[in-house]
Parts: structure tokens; sequence; C-alpha cells
């Protein structure tokens, strides 16, 4: 996916580029605009939307802050005018970076906006507040796997192989995590198999890519395939009727004193399980690996130009190896850190999460910063997309739940950016 957005950077005149950031500032400015005479002046006056701030789970709750009741027309219509603001300084600065950045912030307000418009009183919703707590807490689950995932895809990038099986790597790891801790009661021997699990996936695509020279998307898609089948194969055969190794045990949380009582941010980023703390010491490990080591610049050597790299005395074969296992054990974590949230696996609940993760690599410019802040974003969409369901918008819900897939196929068509991809990034390498 990502070779399919990203090899015509270099030949793009400004002209080309110029009207591409004002077809997004268009874009954002409809929206915007959408937002202030839909949400904003369509609803009535008098109705208001409460906002509260306690999370569903009352454990080391954070100290308490009242609801506040705002205004639904107003707020809204003030929404928009942030999107068209930001609409106007995109059409008129043409800033070279963050556009994609500001493109998922206007999608994020949008859905925002329509949380506020949909739990309205007087309205048709049974739910008139919105708890911000709980879709932060909610949105950093969904955003901690989609970052084990984009990790994954920036260690394989990095060095030149594309990883589209990250969604196989996160089905085996929560398949295998969950046999694991309903048997042992232990996540920390769940999260080892979960790595071993995706770190195999991640041999057999290197073994395919590398030795026979396969074409790396192709066997993506098929391991991708083969472990969707093989896991509800397994699942009828084994789950099904041994429901003791599928007991849908949820990893406790691990809150920190005093940081966790602090309202708001304090659920979201102090009182969460062992898998988000694990996450935020791998962005800062893989950041640091890739960029103040000299493993790291072997490792962007072989991604940009491999024969150089090797006539130097770079292993290339073999660094590529080692990123394409250690990307996919982290993917292989992400499924377990995905088991741990949801409880008992579940066929097909993945739901493409993996692909997300490739396109919040490509939003984030193959570099693991840029990966976090898309996949936040991702998040975000995700899970409101999900909560919308709640408020009985008058969208059918498929229609609510293609949000953050529509915002995917953006940015892998490059409607809203065009980046560039590690420039042997997807090719195979022919030694000497």
């Amino acid at each position: 996916m990502s070779l399919l957005s990203t090899r015509t950077t270099s030949k793009e005149t400004p002209l080309v580029k110029n009207r591409r950031t004002r077809v997004i500032a268009v874009l954002m400015a409809l929206i915007g605009i959408f937002t202030v005479f839909v949400f904003g002046w369509g609803s009535e006056s008098r109705a208001h939307s409460s906002l509260t701030f306690t999370p569903l789970n009352l454990t080391n709750a954070p100290w308490h802050l009242g609801s506040l009741t705002v205004v639904t027309r107003w707020t809204d219509v003030v929404l928009g005018l942030v999107m068209i603001a930001a609409a106007a300084e995109v059409f008129v600065r043409q800033p070279r970076r963050a556009v994609m950045a500001r493109f998922g912030g206007v999608a994020i307000l949008f859905l925002l906006a329509l949380l506020f418009w949909a739990a309205r009183s007087p309205g048709p919703s049974p739910v008139s507040s919105v708890n911000i707590t709980t879709i932060l807490v909610g949105s950093s689950a969904a955003a901690m796997v989609l970052i084990f995932g984009s990790l994954s895809g920036v260690m394989c990038e990095r060095a030149g192989v594309v990883n589209i099986a990250i969604e196989g790597q996160f089905i085996g790891g929560a398949f295998l995590g969950s046999m694991i801790v309903s048997t042992t009661h232990d996540f920390f021997f769940a999260a080892i198999a979960g790595a071993v699990a995706g770190a195999l996936i991640g041999l057999v695509l290197a073994f395919l890519s590398l030795r026979y020279r396969s074409d790396q998307i192709i066997v993506g898609v098929v391991l991708v395939t083969m472990l969707s089948s093989l896991s509800s194969y397994l699942n009828l055969q084994v789950l099904t009727p041994f429901p003791n190794f599928n007991t849908g045990n949820l990893a406790p949380n691990l809150a920190i004193p005093l940081l966790s009582k602090i309202p708001i941010i304090g659920p979201v980023f102090f009182n969460q399980s062992g898998f988000f703390y694990l996450m935020i010491v791998l962005v800062a490990a893989v950041s640091f690996a890739l960029f103040k080591t000299r493993y790291g610049l072997h490792v962007r050597a072989v991604g940009e130009h491999p024969r150089a790299a090797a006539t130097v005395g770079i292993n290339v074969i073999r660094v590529r190896y080692i990123n394409v296992v250690l990307g996919g054990a982290i993917a292989g974590l992400g499924g377990v850190a995905f088991m741990a949230t949801q409880g008992q696996f579940q066929v097909g609940y993945t739901s493409g999460w993996g692909y997300i993760a490739l396109a919040a690599l490509i939003f984030g410019r193959w570099r693991p910063s840029g990966a976090v802040v898309a996949s936040i974003i991702f998040g975000l969409s995700v899970y409101l997309s999900y909560e919308l369901v709640t408020y009985q918008v008058p969208v059918s819900i498929y229609i609510l739940q293609m949000i953050p897939y529509l915002i995917t196929i953006a940015v892998v068509a490059g409607l809203i950016g065009r980046v560039r991809a590690p420039a042997a990034d997807g090719q195979p390498y022919l030694r000497d």
C-alpha cells in the first residue's frame, strides 16, 4: 500500500502541489460550513449538551469534576468556524508540512460536533450527555493498538520491506495471547507468546521476500488471509468446544499514585494497562534506535540505497531479516494489547486495524513520532465512529463505521498529500 502512494513526490511540480493543497483546504472549508449550518443552526436555540468527566471504571477514579452544560448550537458553530479558519490558513499559507495533521484534526472536530449534536437535549437520543473522559480513555486504547502496528511498519519499511501482514500479526498475537492468558492468568506470558507469534509471521514474510524475492505486498496479503482463515478454523475446533482457553480476561490497570487522580488526563495517561506503558517505551526506543545509533544508520541506509550500504560492509539481507522479525514481534504485541482491551477472542474482531496502522505509518511519514500522531487521530476517529451508534444518529451504523476507513483510503490514495517512502521500500535486493 505504501508503494502505491509514494513514488511521484520528486516529479511533482510546485503547481501540482499547490493545487492539491488548495483542494484539501476547500474540503476542510466545506466540512466546516456543513458543521455550522447543519449541526449549528440546525439545532434548536434552546438545545444543550452536557459534558461529563467521570470514567466508567471508578477504581482509582480521579478527583471529581462536575458536568459542564453547553449550548449545542453555538458550540457547533464555533467548532465549524475553527474548521473554516484552519482551511483558510491552509489555502493562504499553503504549508509544506502538517497539512495531513490539519485535515485529520478537522475530521476529529467534525465527529465531535456530530456527537454534541446527537447528544443534544431536547433531542431524539436517549443519551443526553457526552462523557469526555470515557471518550479519551477509549480512544487511547484504540490508538495504542494502532501505534504498535505502525511501529512495526516503521521497523520493516525503514529497512526496505513492506509489511502488509500487520493485520495477520495482530490476529496471531490476539489468538495465542488469549489462549495463554486464559490458562496462565498472566499477561506477561501472553505478551511473550504474542511477540513470538508475530515474529514467526515476520520471519515467514522475510524468508519469502528476501530468500525467494517474492512480491512483498502479495506475500503480506496471503499471510493475512491465511491467518484469518486459520484463526476461524481454530476458533471452531479449539476455542468453541474448550471455552476455558478463551475466558476473555482484561488486562488490569496500573495506576500511578497521585498522577492518576488528575481529572481528565489522569485516567488517560496514568491509569492504564502495562501494554500502554510498554507502547510508550517502544516509541522512545524505536525512535532512538533508528535516528541516534549506528544500527539505525545501517537500517536507513539499507532502506534508501542497499547497494551503497553493501559496498561499505553492511549485510543488507541480515539487517532486513532482523528488522522484519522485530517489527513482527511488535505487531504481535499489538494483537495481545488489542485482546487485553476487548476480552474474549472473536474471529474478525481486528476488523482491518492492521491496514489502518499502515495508513498511520504513511500519514506519519515513516517516522515513529509522526506515526504516533497519526495513530491518535485514527484512534479517535475509530472510537468516535462506534460511540456515535449509542446516540442513535440518523445515519446507518455501517456508514458511521466506514469513517476511519474512508480516511485511510484518502491517506493511501494521496488525497491529502503525497509523501516519500524509503527509496528501496518494497524492492528486492540482488547480491552482485
